[in-house]
This record gives structure tokens, sequence and C-alpha cells, in this order.
């Protein structure tokens, strides 16, 4: 094994998903996701939605609205320890959170952040209950 190889492929790799994470931490603000802590050894960023307006500040509502754009999170209570389901799901500290990845192309980040941009300024003017919503999706 080459190891100067390694070492050069190895920084190529950190510099690429660098510029992925750094592209992300910028846009996600603008488009009102909060990012509090930069992840700096996954690519994942955990992501808060508190200040979205209702439903999409709920994470499954975020997500479900998200698919319809054609973008994929992680909704946050999927993430949340909760043993025998003793608290409700509305209760969980994550409700607000969801995860991205930064992993796919730059090109499908790209895509993603503008159609969530989209999304979230269809919710800026037409806001509802995260209740009202679930009986208006079924």
């Amino acid at each position: 094994m080459d190891l100067d190889f390694i070492r050069r492929d190895t920084w190529a790799l950190q510099r690429h998903f660098k510029m992925k994470r750094d592209f992300l931490l910028t846009e996600l603000p603008k488009i009102g996701i909060t990012v509090k802590w930069e992840p700096t050894a996954t690519f994942y960023i955990w992501a808060d939605l508190s200040a979205l307006p209702a439903p999409i500040n709920d994470c499954l509502c975020f997500l479900e609205e998200c698919v319809k754009h054609n973008v994929i999170c992680v909704p946050g209570v999927f993430f949340d320890i909760n043993p025998r389901e003793i608290r409700h799901l509305k209760q969980s500290k994550c409700i607000n959170f969801v995860r991205f990845s930064y992993g796919p192309p730059m090109r499908n980040l790209t895509k993603g952040v503008e159609e969530m941009g989209k999304m979230i300024s269809y919710w800026r003017k037409n806001q509802m209950t995260s209740s009202d919503y679930a009986r208006t999706s079924m």
C-alpha cells in the first residue's frame, strides 16, 4: 500500500465532504432551519425546525412534506430514547429536530435545499396546527 496515496485520498475526501457540509451550514439558515452544532466527524447535520411555521416545525410533518418534494431527512424522534414508550411522541425533546445527510451528490443537496425553501415558503402562508394537518392528510 502506498501511504502517501492513502493520505492524499483521505484529504481529498475530507475536503469534498467539508464543502458539502459548509454548503448546508450556509443554506439551511437562509430558509429558516437552525443548526446549533456544527458537525466535525460525521456527514450528518442535526437541524432545529422550531423556528419554522406549524405544522412543519414538527419533524414528522416536516418529513411528510419533504417527501412530497422528493427530499429525505430523518425525523429527530427516531433518535429519542423512550423505553417502553413512557413518553407520548409529542413530548419528545427531539420533535423539532431532523437529521440531514450531506453524503449525497452536491446537485442533490442543492436541489433539496431549493425544494425545502419552496415548501417552507408555502407553509409560511398556510399555517395550521399539527393536529389539523394530521386530520387533513389522512
